[in-house]
């Protein structure tokens, strides 16, 4: 067994055996020695799992079918099963970017529950890709380089040989007669990764000829210096974190701002929400926290931060822009709001609720200005009464009101109109407006660390 098997499978048995190993498999040198260890580890017993592979076929290339009957020759030589799958890649954007993205659809297609998928990525990779980032601006996350594994969908996603130079890689092949595809375009030097690997990289190589081994152990010391910070942000987490699913504000505002950063980057990563960037974490602690007015928000892209009753919450943005329901009666059992935003629920009460001398309505929702005169109170406008209620700021303009003709009778959960309230003793129409659920919380309890 070859020395770079006996360390892959050292590597592999770092965590338990899946039901199968999936190759990534390209037809490059990277993934083709992959595949090559892996089939050797299985024909001496040694791979405790099934073996399979699976081709990305991005069509962007016009050696594309090429490679993808290379892949089916050496899986059929080696008697590995193949998956092949054809993806289309948008032209918008970056299509680096696209291709990757187009591939993890695919993969997490392709495999099931209890795979581990494998890619051939190696310490090349992670030092390009580390330095790469930091030309970009990126933080300890970042710079800390690909991650050794993650989940991905129901399965694993496994990087093996990541300690493993291409030297090493390009060795094992030679002295096993291997042949591989090189992609033309990894020649491209207009590619910023391709710059780095052909014009920085053999510089450094002259100056510092165990740079990569140098630079695996500062990746490794990021990689513990963001584990001590996740860590801390989840123990500042169980003190914040307030049971309506918002962080406490009192308890936010003793942090330091770095721990604050800290902790609000960590809340939205388990919340499943897009990761904070330096710039969004600094206006939102440096500029948003402490400003005194509770009502704006904060947009994150994929939801909005408010600030209310003391709490920072992460909120859904706002129900789709629809038609407005036809008009209800009072005979109406429910009433279905436009899309995303609840429904109203009718029953009968005695003395209280809309008197049932009206029998037709329809709802409308805030435009500015509406005002309610409420039982025993003064006139008052609908902004206000909203305030005093404590109907948190993203819902107020989603609240349903029930207006008979030109005039508005009633505001579910805050109260009926007093010229139209029904008369002590007698039936009334009660409205409650089934809300829909906007604020994101997490969705496994706190003291888990799944990722």
């Amino acid at each position: 067994m070859s020395d770079l098997a006996v360390k892959l499978l050292a590597e592999l048995s770092r965590e338990s055996a899946p039901g199968r190993y999936v190759v990534a498999l390209s037809g490059g040198l990277d993934s083709t020695v992959l595949l090559h260890a892996l089939a050797s580890l299985r024909d001496t017993d040694s791979l405790h799992a099934e073996l399979a592979a699976v081709h990305i076929n991005h069509q962007l290339s016009d050696m594309a079918m090429e490679w993808q009957a290379f892949c089916a020759e050496i899986c059929q030589q080696w008697q590995v099963p193949l998956t092949t799958r054809e993806v289309a890649v948008s032209a918008d954007g970056s299509l680096e970017a696209a291709a990757r993205a187009a591939r993890y659809d695919a993969f997490r297609d392709l495999v099931q529950g209890g795979d581990s998928l494998l890619l051939a990525h190696h310490l090349d990779d992670q030092v390009e890709t580390s330095l790469y980032r930091l030309l970009r601006g990126a933080g300890p996350q970042g710079l800390s380089g690909i991650p050794r594994m993650r989940g991905l969908g129901k399965a694993t996603l496994l990087r093996p040989l990541l300690e493993f130079t291409r030297a090493e890689l390009h060795t094992y092949a030679v002295a096993k007669g291997l042949q591989w595809k090189e992609d033309e375009s990894n020649q491209d030097d207009r590619h910023d990764r391709n710059f780095l690997r052909h014009h920085v990289f053999p510089v450094l190589e002259g100056r510092w000829p165990d740079y990569r081994a140098s630079w695996l152990k500062s990746l490794n010391l990021m990689v513990e210096s963001n584990a001590l910070r996740r860590d801390l942000a989840d123990q500042d987490l169980l003190s914040l974190l307030s049971p309506r699913g918002g962080l406490l504000m009192v308890h936010l505002e003793q942090l330091n701002p770095a721990r604050q950063r800290n902790v609000i980057r960590r809340w939205a990563k388990r919340l499943g929400l897009q990761a904070l960037g330096w710039r969004i974490t600094h206006q939102l602690v440096d500029e948003f926290l402490p400003a005194s007015e509770s009502g704006p928000s904060f947009d994150i892209t994929d939801c909005l931060l408010y600030r209310h009753d003391r709490e920072l919450f992460a909120v859904r943005k706002g129900v789709a822009d629809a038609p407005d329901p036809t008009s209800f009666t009072a005979n109406d059992r429910s009433v279905e709001m436009r899309p995303g935003n609840g429904a109203l629920l009718l029953s009968s009460v005695s003395g209280n609720g809309i008197s049932k001398r009206l029998q037709n309505f329809a709802v409308r929702y805030r435009t500015g200005g509406e005002t309610l005169k409420l039982p025993g109170r003064p006139t008052k406008s609908l902004k206000d009464l909203l305030h005093e209620a404590g109907v948190p700021p993203w819902q107020r303009q989603c609240v349903p009101l029930i207006y008979a003709e030109a005039e508005l009778v009633c505001v579910p959960g805050i109260g009926v109109a007093e010229s139209h309230q029904a008369e002590h003793g007698d039936s009334g129409l009660h409205i409650q407006w089934q809300a829909p659920t906007q604020v994101i919380t997490l969705e496994q309890p706190l003291e888990s660390k799944a990722e």
